[in-house]
């Protein structure tokens, strides 16, 4: 198909509301865009496995997951990035060492090393179950994403500086995505418009978090909901309403994309 246009969203605090669902405005919108000839896809840190209801409800089936570490296109993964065993084991001893512990991400799967304050803090907060416990699982299984377990942000940096080869990205009071140094949620965009030839094609992303920099770095269009952190805000061209003032339908409105 040949889209006019290609728009990324992000999902807490951005395209969902504050019960973690997507408003019938922001639905509506979203069904609009996709009639307009637009490609709508969701860029997050969570994998497949935790987007059910959210795909259901917004009707998206492209997906810059896992902090691009992942990318699927009209429900076919087109783009896999794993983290080397080594890395994930010394990211999970740390964790150890702290008090906490790492989740392995895969697109399907959400498996626990063990149960910690941070993790448990983690599902709680993103309104998610809490995942099966198998500290052996990344010795069988390629991993994409890695989550600590960090209720105390002032260990944040004891992690940067012990795995170099990792990106350690703060997401919740809870947790750090952790992901390959070199992607990020900008780096699916690109991927994305490679694989659908579409290098010419205008790119907006919507955003609100630490985690939603680099995505708004990387398409033409950024846009910062006001509920945003004031880095982003900084860095976008237009702010648009609060994610729980249907956001998404006034930013897609004001470039009249619906």
């Amino acid at each position: 198909m040949n889209y006019k246009g290609i728009v990324f969203f992000d999902l807490d605090g951005t395209l969902l509301d504050a019960s973690s669902h997507v408003s019938s405005e922001n639905r509506q919108a979203l069904d609009q865009l996709r009639a307009n000839g637009y490609l709508p896809v969701i860029a997050t840190g969570r994998s497949i496995l935790e987007l059910e209801n959210v795909l259901e409800e917004s009707g998206i089936n492209s997906v810059a997951m896992l902090n691009g570490m992942v990318v699927q296109v009209n429900n076919e993964i087109i783009f896999s990035e794993t983290i080397d065993n080594d890395d994930i084991t010394k990211t999970l001893e740390l964790a150890r060492s702290l008090g906490e512990s790492i989740a392995y991400y895969t697109p399907g799967e959400l498996v626990l090393a063990g149960q910690s304050p941070g993790l448990i803090g983690h599902f709680n907060y993103f309104h998610g179950p809490i995942p099966r416990t198998d500290p052996s699982y990344y010795l069988d299984v390629d991993i994409n994403m890695v989550l600590v377990g960090g209720s105390n942000k002032e260990n944040d940096h004891l992690y940067v500086e012990a795995v170099p080869n990792l990106r350690f990205l703060r997401n919740s009071p809870y947790s750090i995505d952790v992901v390959k140094k070199g992607f990020n949620k900008g780096t699916g965009v690109n991927i994305i418009k490679r694989a659908l030839n579409l290098d010419d094609v205008p790119t907006y992303g919507f955003g609100d978090g630490g985690n939603d920099l680099d995505l708004l770095k990387a398409v033409d269009h950024p846009v910062a909901m006001e509920n945003a952190i004031p880095q982003l805000k900084e860095l976008a061209e237009f702010i648009t309403h609060k994610n729980t003032e249907d956001g998404i339908a006034f930013g897609l409105k004001h470039y009249g994309l619906i």
